[in-house]
């Protein structure tokens, strides 16, 4: 087993053809062996007969004998001769009886259908006897002959302890072919047939020193040629070393980028992680499955539950919904993310008590890995509360203010229906009375009752604001231009005398027309009154840009001392008390349209009063 291991692991020996005529110069067994075995391995792969004619060496008998029994489908391919039958049949050695035998050989192998022959002799037989060896120089001729007409190749073998190097030395000359060095090669040494002694060792030796010689000739350049290779290599190694370095150094850098970059994403994550924990909003994830993945502090802090209690249940049993709403959040949360804003459900706690809840869903924009389905909640709690108390106060206030205006209303009759009859009264002592009342007398009754009529038409104009403001605001385009130049006509009308009324057309606001029809003409009164007395009186409407907004403006160029509106609105004495009631309810109305009014007056140069709707 040992020998046939090492047979299979024997290099290649190179080409053997056929008609060649080698020789093997050997010292050991080892070295025959892996030699001799790929020559007749190979032969036998090719469908080759091999003949082996040896010289009782049992050894190599047994090897070659186990390689044809691995190849079994092979009989015959292997011949094993004995030294007797091979070399010294009938007692002696007889070259024409050994090369008659190997003429047989080549035909019955051709005749049983092998492609060629292979023959190894092993020619250690020639040692017994001395006259043997004399033979074997013309054998050697005979047999490079014999390989040339015949369809076969030959190895001799020749063992060099059992020759001496001469008698070698002239053996291998004979010998056109050698197996050197593992390998089959040509032999320089060889003698061709036919030419005289001196000659063909002149010729031998001149053909081995030119063989020599150009064989270190192209050693030489191939020696040259393979250090330029080599240089060339170094050169390129080097290179390939310095770009490897550089790769190596933009390799680490580029690593220590990616390292720092996942350093910051590490960090911006927890970061991220900690505002969502912190929020003062309910934050909570689901998996694909719609159970809870995540949840927030806020949500422990609004629920009461821990979010070991919480975790991994199903949306629905958190969330406390029932009937369609249970089908309206499942929809609502689809495995692609979702997306919605302000949906209110209520969120359930451990008290058992509900909190509605303002959804928000944008999973689908913003998606987070793990979290199919990511929502955020504001407590509306508080706002429901607070809801529930401005309703309470709304209908309080609706009270109060229905009573407030029962009040006014009442108030302003009574108050109205005796102030008619003072003026009814001071008309009736007037007639009575007047041939007996002095100038002083008459001129005081006049005034009682002009400040009677004064103070009903005051009382009216409260009354019908009160019935105005009990009702809702009704806001339409109003055309403050054409409302104007109506209440100057009227004021022209009632009055006999000359005022210059300067109006700006196309003046427009939206609101309610009544309460602005009110307005209007309490502040063109308010500057009809304040004109009296003036030669050449003048009042103007329009509109002008005051701080970078459009306001409207009634002005007059009556003298009064200078005051402010709530000074002028809410104040007392005799001066004031003609239009007091009227600015205020002016005053009214404009805060109920969400505007303001101001007045810029000079003493002694008129007035103006300012608004904005």
């Amino acid at each position: 087993m040992e020998e046939e291991k090492r047979a299979s692991e024997i290099a290649d020996i190179g080409v053997v053809n056929s008609h060649d005529h080698l020789c093997l110069l050997y010292q050991d067994e080892g070295e025959v062996l892996n030699l001799v075995l790929p020559f007749i391995q190979k032969g036998v792969a090719i469908g080759e007969r091999c003949v082996y004619l040896h010289a009782a060496q049992d050894r190599l008998e047994r090897l070659l004998q186990s390689v044809v029994e691995v190849q079994k489908q092979d009989t015959g391919a292997l011949v094993l001769l004995p030294v007797k039958q091979a070399w010294f049949s009938g007692g002696a050695f007889k070259q024409e009886r050994v090369m008659e035998l190997l003429r047989n050989i080549c035909a019955g192998a051709a005749t049983e259908g092998f492609s060629g022959t292979r023959i190894i002799c092993d020619m250690a037989w020639a040692v017994k006897d001395p006259k043997s060896q004399e033979l074997l120089h013309r054998f050697e001729r005979d047999l490079t002959a014999f390989a040339e007409e015949q369809d076969t190749a030959l190895l001799c073998l020749y063992d060099r302890r059992l020759f001496s190097p001469e008698l070698l030395l002239e053996l291998v000359r004979i010998h056109p072919g050698l197996v050197s060095g593992g390998r089959v090669c040509q032999n320089p040494l060889f003698i061709p047939p036919g030419l005289p002694h001196r000659k063909k060792a002149a010729v031998c030796e001149l053909d081995v020193f030119l063989a020599a010689a150009q064989h270190m000739t192209m050693v030489e350049a191939e020696s040259e040629r393979l250090k330029q290779e080599l240089e060339q290599a170094y050169a390129a190694l080097a290179r390939k070393i310095y770009e490897n370095w550089q790769e190596e150094d933009t390799l680490r850098a580029n690593e220590q980028q990616i390292h720092e970059k996942d350093e910051a994403l590490l960090a911006n994550r927890r970061r991220l992680q900690t505002i969502l924990q912190h929020l003062p909003v309910i934050m909570m994830a689901f998996d694909n499955g719609d159970r809870l993945a995540a949840c927030n502090h806020e949500y422990e802090r609004i629920t009461g539950f821990r979010v070991e209690e919480v975790m991994g249940k199903p949306m629905l049993e958190l969330l406390q919904v029932d009937g369609a709403l249970r089908e309206d959040v499942v929809a609502a949360h689809p495995p692609q993310g979702g997306d919605y804003r302000g949906r209110e459900w209520n969120l359930r706690c451990r008290d058992g008590s509900p909190k509605l809840i303002s959804w928000s869903n944008i999973s689908r924009y913003v998606p987070i890995t793990g979290w199919v389905n990511w929502i955020i909640g504001l407590d509306m709690t508080s706002r429901v509360q607070a809801e529930t108390g401005l309703r309470v106060l709304k209908v309080e206030l609706e009270t109060r203010s229905a009573e407030l205006v029962a009040l006014g209303q009442a108030v302003s009759h009574d108050l109205g229906a005796r102030l008619e009859r003072i003026t009814g009264d001071c008309g009736r002592l007037h007639k009575l009375s007047k041939s007996r009342l002095d100038p002083a007398g008459r001129e005081l009754l006049e005034s009682i009752g002009a400040a009677a009529r004064e103070l009903c038409g005051a009382v009216a104009a409260l009354e019908r604001m009160t019935a105005l403001t009990a009702a809702e605001l009704q806001p339409v385009e109003v055309d403050l231009s054409a409302m104007a130049s109506e209440i100057a006509a009227q004021l022209s009308g009632h009055a006999q005398r000359p005022v210059d009324f300067r109006i700006e057309d196309g003046v427009t606001v939206t609101g309610d027309k009544e309460m602005l029809r009110l307005a209007m003409e309490h502040l063109l009164e308010n500057a009809w009154h304040c004109t009296i007395g003036v030669k050449h009186p003048v009042i103007r409407f329009g509109t002008a840009q005051v701080e970078g907004e459009r306001s409207c403006y009634v002005s007059d160029n009556g003298p009064r001392l200078s005051a402010t509106l709530r000074e002028v609105a809410g104040g007392s004495g005799s001066e004031r008390s003609c239009h007091g009631i009227g600015l205020a309810t002016v005053q009214r109305i404009i805060n109920l349209h969400r505007g303001r009014i101001w007045s810029a007056e000079q003493a002694g140069k008129g007035a103006t009063l300012y608004f904005q709707v």
